[in-house]
């Protein structure tokens, strides 16, 4: 029996029961019945959830099959959604090893752990833990795990006949939800255009897995109630947004992301930042790289996580840091001749440059360059939000998938980090890993407070 669990332990299989275990402890002292959730419960009582679903169809979104799976688990039981809850973030972590992860996979899968465990997890409590979840960790996770038949075909692997079923499923559910599509259908139709390049011919689950997501664009675009709820979202949240020309939208993207980002004080983008500055301290000596590495890591600490210290020494800072985060397009053909909102555009653009930089300094190529393609990927599926009037209203839920490819590289650059077996590397090596298992702990511990406390 002993040898029997050390066998299904082993590959890395523990950390991943290691994510369920403990999101199932997070997840058991929630209950799903504010704010999106407690008006869907209520929808609930006086409805059938056929004819919830067809009028928000009709007059609301395209996300059906999202918004099915919300209604049919408030229904059943909250458990049903605390099970699916921890399940999903372990199809995470299986899908980010599947795909990410190339070699001894304990170790690697056990540092995952402690990146998604860093993830502040809470922002899902905004809308409502089901609403928010359903609509968001969800189809990241089916979305990763929608993916995986390019690694497997790429590596010329042998499919199992249900994971066909498995993947589709995946495809189906994570393409519901606007972002993710645009992240899936992107990916599939490149890797379509490498595997004709390489091989003269696509393999049938890739055409399948194509033709899924395009299909589940066209339903997204030619559903009626998004343009319902565009409009309303306009008059409502956004005003002036079809006044926006296509670099005001571009604009907004950018600046709305950097913003978030040192807002929140994003815990995935400081572990990024981190990973990068390590790294290349750690390999370049040239001056001018280092400066590069430094600004990502440097910035979320003087702006962020140190703030309050900064502030006090300069007052002024402060004002900056507002104009960045606030909620309206920061810099227009009106006030373009304005320095004070130049400056925030041309700082989250030397941010963003730094990091990609960075990155590809630390791989040394674009080809089979993943990092560099998993972090364009997601820093993507946040810009095209500057195309949306709900920029603002979504709040940070949105930059979920950024940070998750921030997280995702990360994990890559981590790899590239512990191959050096030089005993300063070796300390180097163990002091970061330090770093991130603390953040991880501390942050798990944060969460499970602010859910009992947030539950009462």
């Amino acid at each position: 029996m002993k040898e029997k669990v050390k066998q299904f332990l082993a590959n890395g299989r523990g950390a991943i029961l290691a994510i369920l275990i403990l999101e199932l402890i997070l997840t058991m002292f929630i209950t799903p019945n504010k704010y999106d959730d407690a008006k869907f419960l209520s929808w609930l009582e006086v409805d059938t959830i056929s004819n919830i679903l067809v009028n928000r169809y009709n007059t609301w979104t395209s996300r059906v099959i999202i918004d099915f799976t919300v209604f049919s688990m408030l229904k059943i039981s909250k458990y049903a959604w605390i099970i699916t809850q921890a399940v999903m973030m372990a199809l995470l972590g299986y899908s980010i090893s599947k795909l990410f992860i190339k070699e001894n996979k304990n170790k690697m899968n056990a540092m995952m752990v402690f990146m998604i465990l860093a993830y502040p997890i809470d922002i899902m409590a905004e809308a409502g833990w089901a609403a928010s979840t359903a609509n968001y960790i969800w189809p990241l996770a089916t979305a990763l795990f929608a993916l995986i038949p390019i690694k497997k075909v790429w590596n010329a692997e042998k499919f199992k006949w249900f994971q066909y079923i498995l993947f589709m499923l995946a495809i189906i559910y994570a393409c519901n939800q606007e972002q993710t599509c645009a992240i899936v259908l992107g990916t599939y139709i490149l890797f379509d255009i490498l595997f004709i390049i390489k091989d003269k011919k696509i393999h049938p689950i890739i055409v399948i897995q194509t033709l899924l997501s395009i299909i589940s664009l066209i339903f997204i675009f030619t559903t009626p109630g998004n343009f319902i709820r565009q409009n309303t979202e306009i008059i409502m949240n956004f005003p002036n947004f079809e006044m926006l020309t296509l670099l005001d939208k571009i604009s907004l993207g950018i600046t709305s992301t950097v913003g978030i980002i040192i807002k929140k004080g994003s815990i995935a983008f400081g572990i990024l930042s981190l990973m990068i500055a390590v790294y290349i301290l750690s390999n370049y000596k040239e001056k001018i790289y280092r400066i590069i590495a430094l600004i990502p890591i440097i910035t979320i600490c003087v702006l962020s996580y140190f703030k309050n210290i900064t502030f006090a020494i300069f007052p002024f800072l402060k004002s900056f840091v507002g104009t960045l985060t606030e909620n309206k397009v920061i810099l227009t053909s009106a006030n373009c001749s304005n320095l004070v909102f130049v400056i925030p555009i041309v700082f989250s653009m030397v941010i963003l440059i730094c990091l990609v930089l960075s990155i590809l300094l630390i791989f040394k190529n674009l080809k089979n360059n993943t990092a560099i393609l998993v972090f364009l990927v997601g820093l993507a599926s946040r810009l095209i939000m500057g195309f949306s009037p709900t920029i603002f209203a979504s709040g940070s839920r949105t930059i979920i998938f950024f940070e998750f490819a921030m997280i995702i590289a990360s994990i890559l650059i981590w790899q590239e980090l512990v191959k050096k077996n030089d005993k300063n590397d070796i300390k180097i090596q163990n002091r970061t890993q330090a770093i991130i298992q603390c953040i991880a702990v501390v942050q798990y511990f944060n969460i499970l407070l602010c859910i009992l406390y947030t539950q009462k």
